[in-house]
């Protein structure tokens, strides 16, 4: 029980050893895998992603070929392998009510959070990802790979969704078209975000992405049928 000086000072913090470590191996796994995006960025950008090896990426980012394999495993895989927005999210929703409707919800408002620290990102980080988004439009392996990610982070949710799910309506193609709405939505407002900053044009994801979720809701809803 907290004496009055505590209470009023709030609650005394004592960490634990083991969650200290924990959070410092984390750190350092988050600055090594932005330290392997970063060089596979700059060298793919300068010598092209066929002439650049793994043994180059890895030498550019401080680190040995086997701790590169271990993070991010083939070079294509390197310009992606911070990015850990599936994984945060996913958590995200093991914190909420585990029923369908509810996770369904989660998920959109866990993009939403996302999208909105993206908008509040200053803009040298969108700087990066319109820099990204050129390499994968121009190299079909990077393309591959970045089209074969948004399909596993589509079965990671749709499992995340079934698993919740006591309800007999509720099968693996329902979640599975759920899902995929609203990850296409939250695609679709990056593309047109990403084609109106190259223009030079300033708007934010978070409108875009309305607009996007307004369009699918009048077409379904009888709006835009012929």
């Amino acid at each position: 029980m907290l004496d009055p000086d505590d209470r009023q000072r709030g609650p005394h913090v004592v960490t634990d050893p083991a969650d200290a470590d924990c959070g410092l191996r984390e750190h350092r796994r988050r600055e090594t895998r932005r330290a392997i995006a970063d060089a596979a960025l700059d060298l793919f950008e300068r010598q092209g992603v066929a002439a650049t090896s793994v043994e180059a990426i890895a030498e550019a980012a401080g680190i040995a070929p086997r701790t590169f394999y271990r993070h991010a495993g083939t070079k294509e895989n390197a310009l992606f392998v911070d990015d850990d927005a599936v994984e945060r999210l996913v958590a995200s929703l093991r914190a909420v009510d585990q029923t369908a409707p509810t996770v369904i919800r989660a998920i959109e408002q866990a993009y939403l959070a996302h999208i909105d620290a993206f908008d509040a990102e200053p803009p040298a980080s969108h700087a990066r990802v319109l820099r990204v988004r050129r390499l994968v439009l121009a190299d079909p392996d990077l393309l591959a790979r970045a089209l074969a990610r948004d399909a596993e982070q589509v079965q990671e949710l749709t499992t995340v969704v079934l698993h919740a799910s006591d309800h007999p309506d509720v099968d693996e193609l329902r979640a599975r078209t759920v899902v995929t709405a609203i990850g296409t939505a939250v695609r679709l407002a990056y593309d047109e975000w990403a084609r109106r900053a190259e223009r030079g044009e300033t708007v934010s994801v978070r409108s875009l992405y309305l607009q996007v979720r307004s369009g699918l809701v009048d077409h379904f809803t009888g709006g835009g049928a012929g």
